[in-house]
This record gives structure tokens, sequence and C-alpha cells, in this order.
């Protein structure tokens, strides 16, 4: 709570005088009246303060007296005073505002002179704008310019679109009422924003459709397989036939399977030892012409070549003998 002034003798008397001067200059006014000072309905509440601490005092020092009664009377007065000064200022700028907002272009008789907020109180200039600001509401509520201007004119005058985010002048004035003390004007401003376009398709449809087999679904025949054919397979892959299953299973005990194994294993014996025996045909006779330390291997073991020696050698390592000049071909 704010701390209270209080007022001396004569500063309040000079308040009091002030206050019922500036009231019989409002009577009969419809416009405001400009007041004897900027602060001037805190002073009157200055005075009220002060006339209320001198009751007060009376009260405790005399006591309920003919003094007492007459400053009761006088803080009656007074207060009456300031509401009936305050009624008649308010309807006045009420009046002034609604006459400047809602006054028809063109006309003569309706051009009012602008209020100089510097001879009126600054609560008055908050009161001017919030009514003012009511009236612009008013206005495009019922569509006022339609109104007055016809609705053929309605495109071609109406007001125009700011960009959305547009900031007025009076954003940029500290006291209350702007520039011009009336408030800012009403500006419309554009809706750039689209609806969103509704999808037809909805995305748990799709994820469904996505997540779901086409063999269930029905969107996709199931293939049937074709047989393959035995001997198509034989004609393009030797081992198909080896890797293709067969179509019954041979029932064979232990003692057959076992008899073919062996049986198996006795060939490739006899194949091997018949492909390790010399044919006489293919010995060559070579004779030694020059030795060598180190034996050389052959089908039948190591031998040592000497010079000289006449020896029968398999086909393969007497043609390499010879041709690398350790021995020469000795022919019966």
């Amino acid at each position: 709570m704010a701390e209270r002034t209080f007022l001396n003798p004569s500063q309040a008397k000079e308040i009091e005088e002030q206050l019922f001067s500036t009231l019989r200059q409002q009577a009969g006014r419809s416009v405001p009246m400009p007041l004897p000072r900027s602060d001037f309905w805190t002073k009157v509440g200055q005075l009220l303060d002060t006339i209320e601490m001198e009751i007060h005092e009376v009260y405790k020092t005399v006591g309920p007296s003919l003094k007492m009664q007459t400053m009761q009377k006088r803080q009656a007065n007074i207060r009456r005073t300031a509401s009936e000064l305050a009624r008649k200022r308010m309807v006045a700028m009420l009046q002034h505002s609604a006459s400047m907002t809602l006054r028809t272009e063109g006309l003569q008789g309706q051009d009012l002179a602008a209020m100089d907020w510097s001879r009126h109180d600054p609560a008055e200039r908050e009161f001017y704008a919030n009514a003012t600001e009511q009236l612009n509401k008013f206005k495009q509520s019922v569509n006022w310019n339609a109104m007055q201007r016809g609705v053929a004119a309605e495109g071609g005058l109406g007001e125009p679109k700011m960009a959305a985010g547009t900031t007025q002048l009076d954003s940029f004035v500290p006291e209350s009422g702007g520039l011009t003390g009336q408030g800012p004007p009403t500006i419309a401003l554009e809706d750039d924003s689209e609806p969103l376009p509704e999808s037809e398709t909805d995305e748990e449809d799709l994820l469904a459709k996505a997540e779901e087999f086409p063999e269930l679904a029905g969107a996709q025949p199931v293939s049937e397989e074709t047989p393959v054919n035995d001997a198509e397979v034989g004609e393009n892959h030797a081992a198909a036939m080896e890797l293709a299953p067969s179509k019954k299973k041979e029932d064979m005990d232990f003692d057959a399977w076992a008899a073919a194994d062996a049986e198996s294993e006795t060939q490739v014996e006899v194949v091997e030892e018949e492909d390790l025996e010399p044919v006489q045909g293919e010995l060559l006779r070579i004779r030694v012409v020059q030795s060598m330390d180190e034996p050389i291997i052959t089908i039948d073991g190591e031998i040592t070549l000497g010079a000289g020696d006449v020896l029968f050698l398999d086909e393969m390592t007497a043609n390499y003998l010879v041709d690398s000049g350790v021995a020469e071909l000795a022919t019966l």
C-alpha cells in the first residue's frame, strides 16, 4: 500500500476551491473541461485523507463536538462533489470518444478538437484509451464501415490488411493512449495460414497393407510348384540324379553294406598295384657317361650313377638323363 501524503491547511483549501470550480465549469458541458493541474485526482485523494486525519485527531482530543460535525459535513460535501465531477467527466470523455470514433466522414460539423492530455489527468487518459478500444471492437463486430459506406464500396474502401506481426507506432510510446491519445487504430491482419488438407488414406491402413503377407491377404495368388521331370534334370546336369531325392528308399542290412565296402577297397588296391608294375616294353638301355655324386630316384628305388655303367631305366627317367648329358642311349 502506498504511503499517504497529507496536505497543509493552505494546500487543502486550494485543492478544495479547485474542485468546486471545476465542477461548475463542467456542469452542462459535453466536452471534458481542462483540469487546473495534471495530478488533480491525486490531490483530491490527499485532501480527503487530510480531512480524515483531522477528524480522528479532534475525536481523540476533544471527542464528539460541533467542530467534528462541521468537519464531517465538509468531508461529505467534498466526496459528493468529487463523485459528481468524476461522473460528468467520464460521460463527457465517453461521448467525445464515441463522437470521434463513430463520426461519418464527409459531413460538416462533426470535426471535434483532439484532447490536450497535458491538461488532463493520466488516469482519465487511460480511461479514454480503453473506451476508444472498446468502440473500435464494436465497429468491427457490427461491420460499421459497410453500414456507413455501403455494401458496393465495401471491397474497394475496406480497411487494408497488414502482414501478420505488424507493430504499430503507439506500441513504442510509453504514455497511455499512444501518439494521438486515442490509442492505436484497429487494423486487420492477414491470415496466411491455410488449413491442412485432409488425407484420404489412413496411415494405419497403409502400414497394415505393407506388413501383411500377400498370399494371406489374397492380393497375390499362391504359385504352385510344377513337378520336375527326371529326364530333363539328367540332361541339364550330371549330378542332378545323385542330388535328387530317391523316390523309394532302398533297404540294405549291415552285412551287405560291409561286403560291398570291402569289395570296393580290394578293387582299388589291385588297380594301384597294377599301375606300379613297370612294363618291359617301356624300359630304355642307357650308358652313363658322367658320374654323379648323389643317387637318383627311379621306380625301382635309388641308384648311383657311375661313368660307363649300362642301365635299364623307365622311358621318362632315361630321356631325362640323356637330355641332361649324363647318359646316352645304348641300343643293342
